[in-house]
């Protein structure tokens, strides 16, 4: 069987990521579809919208075989641990043989071509990248001003969009981990990230405001979740009914009370040793907490021009899952070696999982309760990460609290 692996957020599944699969599919050849999703925080920094099971269910009814967790300890960081994570595990597993990606551009040989620049770094490069650096910008905007300085313009354009960023991470990883892997990459379909209009495909972000606009507006919530309707590779009900049961909008005042009882009862060391603190940051963020009535007040006291609102929220989650940066700087060294977490499979996905466990390198992980015992000290400290994760989605974002779900659910046998 030929394997197509993709790393996904699912936040949630929508028509694009059903196109991208079907068009993956049908270019490579392959004939089963593994998924690496992160778990129930996201790169952005943001607490998913559905617990990891469910969008896992929602993944296998719309053409995955089997999805397993892309551990907090990558899903949450920045684009180059996120996307070296994803392909670190991969490799691990034996049998992906392509990896699929999206990208606003859509082409796969200029992005390899750049992707080798940003890796070797040329002497020239980084002359342009210190220059840049230097007048005060975020590294993202240095990096894309000094690739238009090097090799033109339209080079620097491939820079500007998300998709493409994360796309040139991935074949990074690639070049590093000297994989086997061939990459491949679609062209985003519809609306973008951040388009909250309604369009053929709905972006991620526009049908997370269509459920909060619901949810907000109950005299009118059947009409605007009408927007739904034929938008979805599944029935909506399949994705607004537990949305509706289980969804808590108190969440991020839970969240932001958490914070402020963990950063301000604790010496101002801890944040410092925070994942992406740096320059003193610690102090503008002890202090805009102290006076934030809100979470998205305390996250845009702390931005400024050199510091984007996704690293602040990286930050957040990453101080209150305790997460330091020795303990990530060991997840990413070369020698680690992750797990893989099965959040869920078909019959086809219980084919791969047994192809995996004769061919992988590393434990797979079905139920918690037996397999933990068979981890290294590190994997054991990443696999906590991915359950206190789990814990405070729970605890913040679910009205059904269930405490350490992560030893009691099983994988998701669709």
């Amino acid at each position: 069987m030929k394997i197509l692996g993709i790393i996904a957020e699912y936040n949630p599944f929508h028509m694009g990521h059903a196109w991208q699969i079907e068009a993956s599919k049908k270019e490579s050849q392959c004939d089963g579809v593994m998924v690496l999703m992160s778990g129930n925080l996201t790169q952005r920094g943001d607490f998913a919208l559905l617990n990891k099971w469910e969008r896992a269910r929602l993944a296998l009814s719309s053409g995955v075989d089997l999805v397993c967790e892309l551990p907090f300890g990558y899903a949450c960081q920045s684009a180059e641990a996120f996307a070296y994570g994803g392909i670190k595990i991969f490799n691990a597993t034996g049998v992906v043989d392509v990896l699929s990606f999206g990208s606003e551009f859509g082409h796969i040989q200029p992005l390899t071509s750049l992707a080798e620049i940003l890796v070797h770094e040329p002497a020239e490069f980084k002359s342009f990248l210190k220059e840049a650096l230097s007048s005060g910008v975020s590294f993202p905007r240095a990096r894309e001003l000094a690739i238009r300085s090097y090799l033109g313009h339209e080079a620097g354009d491939l820079l500007k969009t998300p998709n493409n960023i994360l796309a040139l991470e991935y074949l990074k990883a690639l070049h590093k981990t000297q994989s086997n892997i061939r990459s491949m990459t679609v062209k985003r379909q519809g609306a973008d990230y951040h388009s909250l209009l309604p369009s053929s495909f709905l972006s991620a972000s526009g049908i997370r405001k269509i459920l909060f606009d619901a949810l907000a507006n109950p005299e009118s919530a059947s009409a605007i979740l009408k927007m739904l309707d034929h938008k979805l590779p599944y029935l909506s009900e399949d994705l607004i009914l537990p949305f509706k049961k289980n969804f808590n909008p108190n969440g991020d005042d839970l969240f932001l009370n958490a914070l402020r009882l963990l950063i301000l009862s604790h010496d101002v060391k801890h944040l410092k040793n925070t994942p992406y603190v740096s320059e003193g940051l610690e102090h503008k963020i002890r202090d805009t907490l102290k006076v934030a009535t809100t979470l998205d007040e305390c996250v845009n006291g702390i931005i400024s021009k050199r510091i984007p609102k996704t690293r602040v929220r990286r930050i957040l989650c990453n101080r209150l899952l305790e997460l330091d940066k020795e303990l990530l700087k060991l997840f990413l060294t070369e020698s680690f070696v992750p797990y893989l977490r099965v959040l869920g499979f078909n019959e086809k996905g219980k084919t791969i999982l047994r192809a995996i466990k004769a061919r992988g390198q590393l434990p797979i992980l079905t139920s918690l309760k037996k397999s933990r015992f068979s981890l290294t000290p590190t994997q054991r400290k990443m696999l906590y990460y991915d359950c206190r994760a789990t814990d405070f989605h729970n605890q913040f974002y679910e009205i059904n609290y269930c405490y350490h779900r992560d030893y009691i659910q099983g994988p998701i046998q669709f």
